[in-house]
């Protein structure tokens, strides 16, 4: 299974639209994960995937209450926690934000707030921040049938 990864796209919403030109080309991804700050840029995209997993970010202040703050999925048999992770202090590092995916048992925490990329497993979970849409950046997330997890950070 492949998940698109996207965040803080703040308003960029030719890039979203191009961005997801392209994964449709490449093979349309069957999770939008987006985590946080630009909600109202991607709600009108919730039915691209077969699964939308979305989280409201610190600038998403007005976002439908439909949409939580965290959350917890599971992709292909791995759990996956998904924040913004402003809450987690995230620009000071992974850590906070790795020690709750431990606590709700997630393999991966997919995160966005500091607009850096971030592939690193980290006291065994893959902390993946695709960083930010409104720079063209993005993640491909893709977890085999046996339970292999990879991680790929791209740039428009």
């Amino acid at each position: 299974m492949k998940a698109l990864v996207i965040s803080d796209s703040h308003g960029a919403t030719g890039a979203l639209r191009n961005l997801l030109v392209l994964a449709e080309q490449q093979g349309k991804p069957d999770v939008l994960i987006y985590c946080g700050d630009g909600i109202f840029d991607v709600l009108p995209y919730r039915g691209y995937s077969l699964r939308f997993w979305a989280v409201r970010g610190n600038c998403d202040l007005s976002a439908p209450r439909d949409i939580p703050i965290e959350r917890v999925e599971c992709f292909s048999g791995i759990q996956v926690f998904i924040a913004h992770g402003h809450g987690y202090h995230v620009k000071r590092g992974p850590e906070t934000l790795c020690y709750r995916a431990q606590e709700v048992r997630a393999q991966i925490a997919c995160f966005g707030h500091s607009h850096r990329p971030l592939n690193q497993w980290v006291q065994g979970v893959l902390m993946l921040n695709p960083g930010a849409l409104a720079d063209g950046r993005y993640a491909i997330l893709t977890v085999q049938n046996e339970g292999s997890i990879q991680a790929e950070l791209l740039q428009l």
